[in-house]
Formats: C-alpha cells, structure tokens, sequence
C-alpha cells in the first residue's frame, strides 16, 4: 500500500506530459508522436520532483533544525 502513494502521482504527472504533448505534437503534424511524447512525460516528472525536492529542503531550512526534546524551563543541571 505504502507503494501506490509514491506511485499514483508519479504515473499522473508522467500521464499529464505524454497526452499533452501527444496532442501538440500530433497537431504539428510530427509523424511518431509517441516518441516524443514519452520522454517529456518523463522530463515533466523530474522537473516536478527536482522542483519539490527543492521547495521542502527550503521549507525545513527556514524552520531550524527539529530538537530531539523540548527545551527546559528549569534551571542547568550541574556539569561534572
């Protein structure tokens, strides 16, 4: 299960880019569409995954590094 929610939107994006360009592609009159229309389903998936890679690595630096526990409100303990 854990599977289909990599997956789902990996094949939905990659689907959006091939019937897309499949469309143009025959409407410029390109005499084997599928050939083109495969690689920027392709393309079109590593742009969105580069582009979200990108936006959480910006998200999770501008949040600070995540404490492993809360901070205490009570005085240092004494160091020996």
């Amino acid at each position: 299960m854990g599977g289909l929610v990599f997956l789902v939107p990996v094949l939905l994006v990659v689907s959006l880019g091939y019937a897309v360009t499949y469309v143009v592609a025959e409407a410029l009159g390109i005499a084997a569409p599928e050939a083109v229309a495969w690689p920027a389903g392709l393309l079109l998936f590593a742009v969105t995954a580069w582009a979200g890679l990108r936006w959480h690595r910006r998200r999770r630096r501008r949040r600070g590094p995540l404490r492993s526990s809360p901070p205490s409100s009570g005085p240092p303990s004494p160091r020996r």
